[in-house]
């Protein structure tokens, strides 16, 4: 089975339980797992591949939690360091009513992963995937994310990166931001953004010359995710729209996480797979994923994708 590095932030999302109605106003709060590599390495595990999470978590009953929350999920936790006097970082999200997410959030043990840490057990991995919203945040986890990634470089391993902008870490620093982002960009493999990020990090102002930008940085494979459009891949060669099923969605909640790693998975387990039907595919389980609350938990098997496809061709994109 091949085996995945998941690196960056396990934190516990706090769902707001009035759906609608902003961070200042709601009445309480839902516990669910959460951290969006966690998230990736979950949808990994349910996939077929072997993920391991490389993270820091305060030592305290929410550390605790997401140290279960992720057995029981077949996610290794042995790069999991539970410190002592930290707090577990939390995420206090809101669910506005067409499914998408105001966050906030407080920011603790996440961010003191050293590399130190880590190094020894560095090796044995086929893919190593960048995919936390506050790496590029000040802290030891900025310079253990960019030791790692020379390190995969180095030894011609796989990367795959996720940029997952959060307004609410980087409004007054987006420069930082998407400078980090070129870093990662232009020595991945593969590179999932949003349309939102596509936008930001390139600073053009349509999806196809954002792409034309982006992928001249140096990926092999970027990938733009379009709503309820589906997704546009990007080669050097070719921009393809890749249309998806329409689904009834309640929480975007882990959605981008879980495409992340249907893509990985199928990357890794099916070499020669057409990157279109991959992307596909990937697709039905982002969608999938927005059908429950929560992230983990909403993730799909492929026993319960295939009850989805419908097998729709790709097309062109102009």
């Amino acid at each position: 089975m091949k085996n995945v590095l998941c690196i960056g932030e396990a934190l516990i999302d706090f769902l707001s339980i009035d759906k609608g109605k902003n961070l200042c106003d709601t009445s309480g709060f839902i516990k669910k797992a959460g951290g969006a590599p966690a998230n990736v390495a979950a949808a990994i595990s349910k996939l077929g591949a072997k993920a391991h999470f490389c993270g820091t978590v305060g030592d305290d009953a929410f550390g605790k939690f997401l140290e279960n929350t992720f057995n029981q999920n077949n996610i290794n936790t042995d790069l999991m360091y539970k410190l002592k006097d930290r707090n577990t970082t939390f995420a206090f999200v809101s669910l506005m009513e067409d499914g998408e997410r105001d966050f906030e959030f407080v920011r603790d043990a996440d961010r003191y992963l050293s590399f130190d840490m880590i190094e020894k057990e560095i090796d044995k991995f086929d893919l190593y995937h960048f995919g936390s919203a506050t790496a590029f945040l000040d802290g030891e986890l900025k310079n253990t994310y960019y030791k790692l990634k020379e390190y995969a470089l180095n030894n011609n391993k796989l990367i795959s990166f996720d940029a997952n902008y959060r307004d609410s870490l980087f409004s007054n620093n987006k420069d930082v931001f998407i400078n980090c982002c070129k870093d990662y960009i232009k020595d991945s493999d593969i590179v999932k953004l949003s349309e939102e990020e596509a936008y930001l990090i390139s600073g053009r102002e349509s999806v196809k010359e954002a792409a034309d930008y982006l992928i001249n940085l140096g990926c092999k494979y970027l990938i733009i995710t379009l709503g309820k459009l589906g997704a546009m891949l990007v080669t050097k060669d070719k921009q393809v729209l890749i249309p998806t099923k329409e689904i009834e969605m309640k929480d975007a909640t882990g959605a981008g996480d879980a495409f992340m790693g249907a893509v990985i998975v199928q990357i890794l387990n099916e070499e020669n797979k057409n990157i279109e039907d991959i992307v596909k595919l990937a697709n039905l389980v982002g969608g999938i994923t927005t059908t429950k609350i929560g992230a983990l938990e909403s993730i799909p098997t492929w026993d319960e994708v295939k009850k989805y496809n419908e097998g729709k061709s790709a097309l062109t994109f102009n």
